[in-house]
């Protein structure tokens, strides 16, 4: 039992760990929140999202393998 809630806890602070940390200030602004002078470095936007689209392409392709071998298993075993 407690083996399960330390990993409980521990997968918990290492998936809230990014919801409170913030390395960098927003294109644009200072660390203190002011404006920087003249127009922000690459235009003001994140041209991946976060890299959602990424994590979420990679799920897919992950899943359609796992699937993919599934069914061979399943195919070898009934011959």
């Amino acid at each position: 039992m407690k083996k399960n809630l330390l990993k409980s806890a521990i997968a918990f602070i290492i998936a809230a760990t990014p919801l409170f940390i913030s390395a960098q200030p927003t294109p644009g602004e200072n660390s203190n929140g002011n404006a920087v002078g003249g127009n922000p470095i690459g235009g003001g936007a994140a041209p991946i999202a976060g890299g959602q689209i990424i994590l979420l392409v990679a799920a897919i392709g992950y899943g359609s393998g796992k699937i993919l071998q599934m069914n061979s298993c399943k195919w070898q075993k009934k011959r």
